[in-house]
């Protein structure tokens, strides 16, 4: 007997599409789909019929409610970042040895180049990811005026990156799983991109309950558990993934604890 309620991987087969562009036609389109909690969950006869119990694109908003919010304040979010972490995830990535200068790094939600800046004088080549141009608008301008020429900047959400497969030699992605809808498929994505034996190194906020903050920064998730975000990128093929609690002067101030992850594909 078929299955009446599918999840966002079995309306993908249902279409004979992938998961991608399942995704993509959500955000475009008008599909009967709901949301229960932060999965996906949608009516096969809904799906095949094309009738309207949900909308998708109620949903599909949060990304470009979250590419306005940076685009807006991209000329201030130096001053920004500065509440909410401190320079030690950067200094631990250069601190923990996998950057030298025969590597590749893309650097995922990368903003006005917080990370790209820092490693670009370590390794080959860093191609900085953003869905803002106005906040790669910035980072153009400050690697420029520091005579960095060797980050390439690409508008994107990261599910979906203009390379080929194993083609990095590490990824980076410093508080950029929390504004996505599907962070797993970034994980997917990353392992992808990754040569083999090529790292990842994550940052971003524990699973907390301020829901103030959640809504001033447009976060999609409010951090994540550290058993939850193991399990997805074991999930997705990596292995040697450690998890550590950094300890910084933001964390005390606002009382939301930052980890880093470092994952081997």
């Amino acid at each position: 007997m078929e299955k009446e309620i599918l999840t966002l991987e079995e309306a993908a087969e249902l279409f004979g599409v992938s998961v991608k562009t399942f995704i993509k036609l959500l955000k475009e389109e008008t599909i009967p789909a709901r949301k229960i909690g932060r999965e996906w969950r949608f009516s096969r006869k809904a799906l095949i019929e094309w009738l309207s119990s949900g909308n998708s694109q109620d949903y599909s908003s949060s990304e470009k409610d979250v590419k306005d919010f940076f685009d807006n304040v991209a000329p201030e979010w130096e001053k920004i970042r500065e509440n909410l972490y401190d320079e030690s995830i950067k200094d631990k990535l250069i601190n923990i040895n996998i950057l030298d200068k025969d590597k590749i790094v893309v650097d995922l939600g990368a903003g006005d180049g917080f990370i790209s800046r820092s490693v670009s004088g370590y390794v080959k080549k860093v191609i900085a990811v953003d869905l803002s141009s106005e906040m790669l608008k910035q980072l153009n301008i400050k690697a420029r005026s520091s005579g960095i020429n060797n980050i390439e900047t690409i508008e994107g959400d990261g599910l979906d990156l203009p390379l080929e497969d194993s083609s990095v030699d590490v990824v980076c992605a410093n508080m950029f799983l929390h504004h996505i809808d599907s962070p797993e498929l970034a994980i997917r994505e990353m392992h992808r991109v990754l040569k083999p034996c090529g790292m990842v190194y994550i940052a971003d906020f524990h699973e907390h309950s301020n829901i103030e903050l959640t809504r001033k920064m447009h976060d999609i998730w409010p951090g994540f558990k550290s058993n939850e975000i193991t399990a997805w990128f074991g999930k997705n093929g990596f292995k040697n993934i450690q998890i550590d609690s950094l300890i910084n002067d933001k964390q005390s101030k606002d009382k939301i604890g930052i980890f880093t992850l470092t994952a081997v594909k």
